[in-house]
């Protein structure tokens, strides 16, 4: 639910959460997750502190990523207030010295008492995977939220893990260079905008083998068929030891996923089109065109008229305009055609 005032006569909407088997979530509509699995400080009823008792599991932390909670909450707020709509989120209440929710369960845990805590994270998070991707045809983006260390051998303020590609396949498929480009969650976080330097910093370079994913993005990520493209975001101490870099970080985090959302995640650009309307050129008659697979090209084969007329390809670029200020969208659709 929301929690609604208002402040200088316009409304403000704050994200409340609901909380069960010290897992707090918030049931969303925007195709995001934002999930936070390390900052939690309760005590699970019944499981002790984790000894490795496993010796087939590697070894394992049981500090908090401290202030990640704040920051994944404040990202989600501003969201909000972005799009008007509340993205998914999902946040762990227990510490990782008992349970960690960003491993498999043979690792995560050592008793059964914490199979409750544990399968009550998972199950809110698959549920929240199936949902975007039903009502999104398949479309949503997962963000993994962590804090690290500077890490020694490859400093950088944020790190981003995407298993070395693999839980973002989908995307790459859209577009090769998507992790690399100025519009990227890289670029837009990157030296060259919000100032950030971010690991891997070249393209071609292996991200570090200590944050370039966990259980959740292998899991949930475009790997798998019934999964949504997820980066894990690794924020080092720095940033988040500082209230003013923590509240700069949130503004910046919460611009660039909002980005992507605008490209990537929504349904009204991506789905793939299997009609296309439009007006002929004395505007006096609507003509409609079929899009049809061109299995060789990777292309479509548009028709107009019931004639194949060109090869082409239907590309619809979004204009939101700004409802705030009462201006209408100036463009609300391109359509390109090559050959």
């Amino acid at each position: 639910m929301y929690i609604g005032a208002v402040i200088g006569g316009e409304p403000m909407w704050r994200i409340t959460y609901e909380k069960s088997n010290l897992v707090s979530r918030r049931r969303g509509t925007l195709p995001v997750i934002l999930s936070c699995p390390h900052d939690g400080k309760e005590v699970p009823r019944g499981v002790p502190k984790r000894t490795g008792s496993n010796p087939d599991c590697p070894p394992f932390k049981t500090s908090r990523d401290l202030h990640t909670r704040e920051i994944t909450e404040g990202v989600a707020q501003r969201l909000l207030e972005m799009f008007k709509e509340a993205p998914y989120v999902i946040v762990a209440e227990f510490h990782r010295q008992y349970i960690d929710a960003n491993r498999p369960s043979n690792c995560g845990f050592e008793v059964s008492a914490a199979q409750l805590f544990y399968d009550e994270y998972h199950n809110t998070l698959r549920s929240f995977v199936n949902e975007i991707r039903a009502e999104n045809g398949g479309l949503g983006l997962l963000f993994d939220i962590h804090g690290t260390r500077v890490i020694e051998n490859d400093p950088a303020d944020l790190y981003l893990g995407t298993d070395n590609g693999k839980s973002v396949q989908r995307l790459q498929k859209i577009d090769r260079q998507v992790l690399w480009r100025r519009r990227s969650l890289r670029g837009l976080l990157g030296p060259e905008a919000a100032g950030y330097v971010i690991s891997p910093k070249q393209q071609g370079i292996p991200e570090t083998s200590d944050v370039d994913g966990g259980h959740t993005i292998r899991t949930y990520g475009s790997s798998h068929s019934d999964g949504l493209d997820a980066i894990q975001i690794e924020i080092a101490s720095p940033l988040r030891d500082r209230k003013d870099k923590r509240e700069a970080l949130t503004e910046h985090l919460a611009s660039a996923i909002g980005n992507l959302v605008d490209r990537y995640a929504s349904a009204h650009t991506l789905t793939a089109l299997q009609k296309v309307s439009f007006l002929s050129g004395d505007f006096d008659q609507l003509v409609t065109g079929e899009v049809q697979p061109h299995s060789e090209s990777s292309d479509s084969l548009l028709q107009l008229g019931g004639k194949l007329q060109n090869r082409g390809r239907v590309e619809i670029r979004h204009d939101p305009g700004n409802a705030a200020n009462g201006v209408a969208p100036r463009r609300p659709g391109m359509l390109v055609l090559y050959g």
